[in-house]
């Protein structure tokens, strides 16, 4: 008689599998994400999503290794694998073994964010690596644990709808309950519970039979379990899609005020080869328009009033090519700094008969400024501001400020409080009259296309330059800051809002188990027909396969109308507070995917224990009171 040989309970050559899965993913990641993007140069996102997928592929392919070799699903050997990760990357020896670390990039921004962020980001990494790790332990102990490749799984997709019994009109109705809302749905409920109980009675009156319909608790269940998938994905996918309409709209706002990458020297004030510099940078591959600025820092008085601004001096015949300014001009007109002559009079500095007041001797420059900055000073176009700056001339004393008096040529409005507070424009000959600076400037702003590729484009133009003594920025690590809170932002909300579909997951279970309560003699009968354990295991799994997979593609749909309701008829909001005059939607097929994935992949993991309590269920036992 042959024994069966029972797997050991912990097996060391799995360990080590499972270890190499999950200890690696994050250096594969970090590598692959260095290689992508800083020597293939591809897009950062193309770059980062190439880096994680191959990472996944590496701890799946470690975790279905470590089952095939152990013959079980490895749950042990994974655990302490990931352990053993979140030690080393929190230990002292985590910066003396760098390929631990090979995700530098998010670990640097991490740490940038505060010791809890930085300890989150690992656990989080951890926990990713073991959980696609155990995803193909899991996959792989069920296509080969019964000794042979088995794919098929047509067999277990009809007995989870058997089992499910889920018709298309049940799956209608859960889907208008859903989209009417749960108490329309309970009192449509409730009016169908009281029909069936008055044509119950009127048969009992007359001496008829009449069954009267009843759902199932199990299949009450797995109703409730598809709602709960359904909410968790639809709220998910609304709000994600929500935070980056925000994003969206703050980033055309900064990037139409702010160009998409800028040239600057080292030293002050001898950039005065700008011309040269700009006809080089024009001839980059990518660099579709450059103009040249002047910034520094200085007091604008109106009156008694006083703010403080940035001053930028530029040039109006081609600062329209580099940024949207020209398009934010709410009152008066940008050609004006050019010709101050044309600016009209101020309204407020005519005389009371209405006739005008007598020319100026001489023609005042212009300047433009923002409107939160103009309600300030309390000024118009046309009215006189003075501009103070604190590098003037050295007097007996020593520094004296420099004061000169400007008309406001036109008032924009960008979007961005402060911004429309905070900057102000000269005409770029004026401002280097004005700070002194001969024909030097501060540098050269471009325009770069496609826009999400312009750290590399402007890597390409600091190689044109040959390097020192020029430096290059782009538009995301001038708003670093920013785009990192709102990416931090987006990423919490996420993990808050999926704990909606976690607990859908937790439902799924209970679904399953219920089912196989209710199974137990359907399973003693196939066990004792020679089913094995990954046989009965897919039954489970495709069962909770298909509560997932239907949740999710009515979540999705759902959250697809609402977003799409929200950015037809709008949500109002008050621009004078948010700056916006609705809501912002932005519906990314990227991050609808994402959603998907995430769903199907807790609804899996959901399925994996009780499918496993299935399959070792003693077919003794299931026919014992038959």
């Amino acid at each position: 008689m042959t024994v069966r040989r029972v797997p050991p309970v912990f097996s060391g050559a799995s360990f080590v599998l499972a270890a190499l899965g999950v200890l690696l993913a994050p250096a594969v990641a970090g590598l692959g994400h260095v290689l992508l993007g800083d020597r293939l140069a591809l897009p950062p996102a193309a770059a980062a999503g190439l880096a994680i997928s191959a990472a996944a592929l590496w701890a799946a392919a470690g975790g279905a290794a470590a089952a095939a070799v152990g013959r079980r699903l490895a749950v042990l050997e994974i655990g302490v694998a990931a352990l053993l990760l979140l030690v080393l990357e929190l230990g002292p020896l985590a910066r003396a073994l760098p390929l631990l670390r090979g995700h530098g990039l998010a670990v640097a921004g991490w740490e940038a964010q505060g010791k809890l962020v930085l300890v989150l980001g690992l656990l989080l990494t951890a926990g990713l690596s073991a959980t696609v790790a155990f995803i193909g332990a899991t996959a792989s102990y069920l296509l080969t644990g019964g000794g042979r490749f088995d794919a098929s799984i047509s067999y277990e997709l009809f007995m989870a709808r058997s089992h499910l019994r889920l018709s298309p009109r049940l799956l209608l109705a859960l889907f208008g309950m859903v989209v009417t809302g749960v108490l329309p749905g309970l009192l449509v409920a409730g009016a169908w519970s009281a029909r069936q109980a008055a044509r119950e009675r009127r048969a009992a009156r007359r001496g008829e039979p009449f069954a009267r319909q009843r759902l199932s608790p199990t299949l009450l269940m797995t109703l409730i379990s598809i709602g709960g998938v359904v909410i968790g994905v639809m709220a998910l996918v609304v709000v994600l899609s929500v935070m980056s309409g925000f994003e969206a709209d703050l980033k055309r706002k900064i990037l139409g005020v702010h160009a998409h990458g800028v040239v600057l020297k080292y030293g002050q004030n001898d950039f005065t080869e700008w011309r040269d510099v700009e006809q080089r940078v024009l001839r980059v591959p990518g660099v579709v328009a450059a103009t040249p600025v002047l910034l520094s820092e200085v007091m604008l008085a109106a009156g008694q009033n006083l703010q403080g601004a940035a001053l930028k001096g530029i040039d109006p015949a081609t600062v329209g090519g580099a940024t949207d300014l020209p398009r934010w001009v709410e009152e008066g007109k940008l050609a004006w700094l050019d010709h101050p002559a044309d600016i009209p009079e101020s309204v407020l500095a005519r005389p009371p008969g209405g006739e005008r007041a007598a020319a100026p001797a001489r023609v005042l420059p212009g300047i433009m400024i923002g409107r939160e900055l103009a309600r300030q000073l309390r000024v118009f176009v046309g009215d006189t501001v003075n501009v103070v700056s604190p590098f003037g001339d050295l007097g007996p004393s020593g520094p004296q400020p420099k004061s000169r008096p400007f008309r406001v040529a036109a008032i924009f409005v960008s979007g961005m409080y402060e911004y429309d507070a905070k900057f102000a424009y000269l005409q770029l000959a004026e401002a280097q009259r004005f700070f002194g600076t001969g024909d030097s400037v501060t540098g050269l702003e471009l325009r770069v296309t496609p826009v999400d590729e312009a750290r590399f484009i402007m890597r390409r133009v600091l190689a044109r330059l040959d390097g020192h003594p020029y430096r290059v920025k782009d538009w995301g690590e001038m708003n670093r800051n920013l785009f990192s809170a709102l990416m931090m932002e987006k990423v919490v909300m996420a993990v808050i809002l999926g704990c909606i579909v976690l607990v859908a997951s937790f439902i799924i279970v209970a679904t399953l188990i219920m089912l196989v309560l209710e199974k137990r003699r359907e399973i003693a009968v196939l066990k004792s027909m020679g089913a094995g354990l990954p046989g009965i295991m897919k039954i489970f799994v495709a069962e909770g396969l298909v509560i997932g997979a239907i949740g999710t593609a009515f979540g999705l749909l759902l959250g697809w109308g609402i977003c799409l309701l929200i950015d037809t008829v709008g949500i109002p909001l008050d621009p004078e507070i948010y700056y916006i005059d609705k809501l912002p939607v932005l519906m990314d097929p990227t991050q609808f995917a994402l959603v998907a994935l995430l769903a199907m992949a807790l609804s899996y993991l959901a399925t994996i224990y009780p499918a496993s309590k299935a399959a070792r269920l003693h077919a003794v036992e299931g026919l014992r009171g038959e």
